[in-house]
């Protein structure tokens, strides 16, 4: 996905009053309606929904050889209606995180966007953390049957 002319040229000044904004959303099976954040101090539409405003920071993954990559988010708990969502799904819950970019003068243009799995939620009383990756399907077996004693004996002849 390339970026906008005009998000080209903010990157390019030296000082942007516009900016670029994160909105996040939060979806699942269990849950009836997403949760939609963005980054910012007032609420925004963007897309035809209505994103809350709730200060939240994206932490990109390591550079680790061997390592599954794991993109960790903090949101601030304010309000607690967040954690109450939450709180509400059933163990085992699996929830997706859709995290887009957008340039504040057009906010309808998505400018890069990253869907993901969420797991490990964490609350307390000041922040919601957790991780976003494909680190569940990359735990995953790469095959439904393997072939071995059990499964195929007459391959295995004693």
């Amino acid at each position: 996905m390339s970026l906008t002319t005009p998000a080209v040229e903010a990157l390019q000044r030296t000082s942007d009053a516009q900016g670029f904004l994160y909105l996040l959303t939060i979806t699942g099976t269990d849950i009836g309606t997403p949760i939609r954040l963005v980054n910012d101090t007032r609420n925004l539409e963007s897309q035809g929904f209505t994103f809350l405003a709730l200060p939240f920071e994206i932490i990109p993954p390591k550079q680790a050889a061997q390592e599954i990559p794991r993109t960790q988010i903090r949101i601030d708990n304010i309000g607690r209606e967040i954690v109450q969502v939450l709180e509400s799904l059933p163990p085992g819950a699996e929830l997706t995180a859709k995290v887009q970019v957008i340039y504040r003068p057009s906010p309808d243009v998505v400018q890069a966007e990253f869907t993901a799995p969420m797991s490990g939620l964490k609350a307390n009383v000041f922040t919601i953390s957790g991780s976003i990756g494909p680190f569940t399907l990359m735990s995953r077996p790469a095959v439904a049957i393997r072939f071995d004693p059990n499964s195929a004996p007459g391959l295995f002849p004693t």
